[in-house]
């Protein structure tokens, strides 16, 4: 302890601190940065040059879970969200996921403000029923325009748009 007094060590300490969150200020945005673009070159410009047209999006957008997976293995992250005149693509970055869920397989929409024991005050989830090789599943995914986007996707659908902001339905 009696080193921390001097005041050499202190200014070394404090510089070498200084220096550690430096670095990680510049570098870990550059990372964040990096994967965001790699995410997008492998996907978004992946259906472009598939011809895939977008009738919404792609936006950015955060995967909430998918049911199938079991709550234990929820591994939530930032990704993209769009519609296209088929279907729902939603993506994560990391670790990396896609899943596409075509409009005939969705049976509804719900609004809700949990999904798969993540809550959220700012932006609901929107959460997708669908049946998928006869397997009822649900998809859940925030993005900062949800109303729209749950209106707009439950009208491809040609399903009901259920739920409530505020109310849980795990």
């Amino acid at each position: 302890m009696e080193q921390l007094n001097n005041p050499v060590t202190l200014i070394v300490v404090s510089s070498l601190i200084f220096l550690v969150v430096a670095v990680l200020s510049v570098g870990l945005p550059r990372l964040i940065s990096h994967r965001w673009n790699k995410h997008k070159a492998q996907t978004v410009h992946k259906w472009e040059a598939a011809g895939i047209k977008f009738q919404r999006g792609p936006n950015g957008g955060k995967f909430g879970g998918l049911e199938s997976m079991g709550v234990s293995r929820v591994i939530t992250g930032v990704g993209y969200v769009a519609l296209t005149a088929k279907d729902l693509r939603v993506t994560r970055v990391t670790p990396f996921g896609e899943w596409i869920v075509s409009f005939k397989q969705i049976k509804s929409i719900a609004v809700q403000s949990a999904f798969m024991g993540n809550h959220s005050q700012k932006t609901p989830f929107i959460v997708v029923r669908f049946v998928k090789d006869g397997q009822a599943d649900k998809l859940g995914f925030q993005v900062n325009d949800y109303k729209d986007w749950a209106a707009d996707l439950a009208r491809a659908a040609k399903v009901s748009l259920k739920g409530e902001v505020g109310e849980a339905d795990d």
